[in-house]
């Protein structure tokens, strides 16, 4: 997948892929030949910009890159939000949980307990690596033709 990034900072995706573009390069085809669709979903324009200044590719209407860099730049925030929906239905179970735990229940009840802890270490450890990717893609140079070619067509 593919995402554009307008001038105007609006976001669409393509199906097709970096080595589609390269194929269409060669072919001399123009990038706008692509199927685009909006993004329908919240989107941080700046998590597709960043990485397209850094290896995308320019088209007429803006600058293309590869979704699999978006997703490194959005991979925190999935994560935060799914760990929040994740402690909002713990909590929820918790209020059921509210009586006295049988003896026969009370090795269920505590292997429940473990894997909740297990659970969280495991997502610190995947949200460590995340920001470490976004960083790591963030500290790379800027491409200066596709900056040129941001700031000259863009407003």
């Amino acid at each position: 997948m593919l995402y554009l990034i307008t001038f105007d900072h609006d976001v669409y995706t393509a199906p097709s892929s970096v080595g589609d573009l390269h194929v269409m390069e060669q072919d001399g085809e123009s990038f706008d030949q692509l199927e685009l669709s909006p993004v329908e979903l919240p989107f941080n324009s700046d998590d597709v910009l960043q990485p397209a200044l850094r290896h995308g590719f320019p088209h007429p209407r803006g600058l293309l890159v590869d979704g699999g860099l978006v997703d490194i730049m959005t991979a925190p925030s999935r994560l935060e939000k799914a760990a929040s929906a994740q402690d909002e239905l713990a909590a929820q179970l918790a209020e059921l949980d509210d009586g006295p735990v049988s003896v026969e229940n009370a090795g269920h009840f505590q292997q429940k307990g473990q894997d909740a802890r297990e659970a969280r270490l495991d997502h610190e450890e995947a949200l460590g690596w995340a920001n470490t990717a976004r960083q790591d893609l963030l500290k790379q140079p800027i491409n200066d033709r596709l900056e040129l070619h941001w700031k000259n067509h863009g407003r």
